[in-house]
């Protein structure tokens, strides 16, 4: 294997394209959290559906789409993406890609909170509902996710991450790598619950939330992919490896940008309209609540 932590890479030399399979980035203050949710998920569902019925409390497509989050963080933060996005910028565009606008939103679908809460111990579980109870917390979760915070939040931590100075400096230091990610799908968690959670009546803040990442996507990776200068001189030589200069890395980077990043807030905008031809009345608050109102309950 060629190294356990992604750091190993930066230090020596990049990561080519043979190191694919062994670039793996097995560091415990990721891996660590990814299994807990996990075993702390599987149980709540196992109590949940053995006592009620597959499906009852938590919905079979929730607990699937709650899988597919943790593949996408397990390949966003451990195997491949983290380690390569230390020899391509590309790829470590992909990663907040798959965080921000993939992971997150599983996530959230997913509803884990309440089946999370419910493997818990009975005083846990009690002592976790007063905690989400206490007043300012939940002024502060409120305000978090109304949708016009989320949105600014979302689109100022992406932006500020891809200054040059801050991708090099998470590429030199341990902490700033990790405080970049974890904000980047903290953001995420936020945007994508203040979008889902919306009732039918805020359907325009919604539509408007989705235009303006939409177009936030476009317009900065077309700055990208069509610049003619290379900006992030932080990944000088890095590319060679893989036959890509660090131009042609660039622009790659704002190509996934412009398309696949730009799509997903598309799709999400497609799927939303949907939703509501197909049930005007309803209100998607109904199936998709804050991930804190299970504890209340």
């Amino acid at each position: 294997m060629v190294a356990s932590s992604a750091r190993a890479h930066t230090e020596g030399a990049p990561i080519s394209p043979h190191d694919f399979w062994t670039a793996w980035s097995l560091q415990l203050t990721v891996v660590a959290p990814i299994a807990v949710a996990l075993l702390l998920y599987g149980r709540g569902l196992h109590l949940a559906w053995s006592r009620a019925g597959i499906g009852r409390g938590t919905a079979v497509w929730q607990a699937g789409l709650f899988a597919l989050g943790l593949t996408a963080l397990w390949a966003g933060l451990v195997w491949p993406l983290d380690a390569i996005g230390e020899s391509l910028f590309s790829a470590h565009m992909a990663q907040h890609i798959v965080l921000m606008g993939v992971a997150a939103p599983l996530l959230v679908l997913g509803l884990p909170m309440p089946t999370m809460i419910r493997s818990l111990p009975r005083e846990w579980q009690r002592g976790l509902a007063l905690a989400v109870r206490w007043q300012p917390w939940r002024r502060c979760w409120k305000f978090l996710i109304r949708i016009d915070v989320a949105t600014i939040l979302q689109l100022l931590v992406f932006t500020l991450w891809h200054i040059p100075a801050a991708i090099a400096l998470s590429l030199e230091n341990d902490f700033v790598h990790w405080l970049m990610h974890g904000s980047m799908l903290a953001a995420g968690l936020l945007f994508w619950t203040a979008i889902l959670r919306m009732r039918s009546d805020e359907f325009g803040s919604a539509i408007l939330a989705l235009f303006v990442n939409f177009k936030f996507s476009l317009v900065l990776g077309a700055l990208l992919a069509f610049s003619s200068r290379a900006f992030y001189e932080s990944y000088l030589d890095r590319g060679l490896p893989w036959g890509v200069t660090l131009l042609e890395d660039q622009q790659f980077a704002g190509v996934l940008m412009m398309v696949v990043q730009s799509m997903m807030y598309l799709l999400a905008l497609v799927i939303r309209v949907a939703l509501l031809l197909r049930s005007p009345d309803s209100r998607v608050a109904t199936r998709l609540t804050p991930q804190t109102e299970g504890l209340s309950r």
